[in-house]
């Protein structure tokens, strides 16, 4: 009788489970900017020795996720110059990606993003804000599953991991998350109807948005 081949399942090394944990943390806001991020506090906080936490922090300062310095490595200071700066990059990037998923988005990826986009509305009228964000990127990443292009992915991911703590202060507004809402809204009716114009033309508006809070709205500065 023949055997079912199998294979080692090897489990994520300490150091990959640690960038993980310190990325979320940052993405979360857990760390206040420019707060050093000290290995041996680290090392306590997620139960491991310093080791892979030295590791994971590394490849996070390459990542452009902390800054490294002669201290070590800090939690990110972003001025509001850099969130403009950041901004143009995503223009270069979301429609993009918006116009391409609109071309080759199956009904798996629709009804993928269609329940992510009602978990953010659900989430919206019950005013959980915890909920929204998750739901949020929940739409983001599906998106950029759908993408065939592992390039733009890759530098889109990164941007958008620069873009979270500011996008958490966004979101803390209701009227903010409502726009965010009508924006995956509209991207979702433009991928539904095969329409890569529809799907450019709400990201371009979106980040037009985007734009002049940041550059014109007090409440913008970090």
């Amino acid at each position: 009788m023949a055997r079912t081949p199998r294979s080692v399942v090897t489990p994520d090394r300490l150091s990959d489970q640690v960038y993980a944990l310190v990325r979320k943390d940052i993405r979360a806001g857990e760390f206040e900017p420019g707060r050093r991020l000290l290995e041996v506090d680290l090392a306590s906080r997620y139960g491991v020795s310093r080791t892979p936490v030295r590791e994971a922090l590394l490849q996070l300062s390459r990542e452009g996720l902390l800054e490294g310095g002669e201290r070590g490595y800090a939690s990110p200071v972003y001025s509001r110059a850099d969130l403009v700066s950041r901004l143009e990059v995503k223009r270069l990037l979301d429609p993009a990606l918006a116009g391409m998923i609109a071309q080759d988005a199956k009904p798996a990826d629709i009804r993928a993003l269609t329940k992510a986009l009602a978990r953010e509305t659900e989430a919206h009228e019950k005013h959980k804000l915890e909920a929204f964000e998750a739901a949020n990127e929940a739409f983001r990443r599906q998106c950029r599953a759908m993408c065939k292009n592992s390039m733009l992915v890759r530098c889109l991911t990164l941007v958008d991991d620069q873009f979270e703590i500011a996008r958490s202060k966004i979101h803390a507004h209701a009227d903010n998350r409502a726009i965010s809402i009508v924006h995956d809204q509209r991207v979702l009716i433009a991928i539904e109807a095969r329409d890569s114009g529809a799907a450019v033309a709400a990201t371009l508006d979106f980040l037009d948005i985007l734009q002049s809070f940041y550059t014109d709205d007090p409440a913008a500065e970090p």
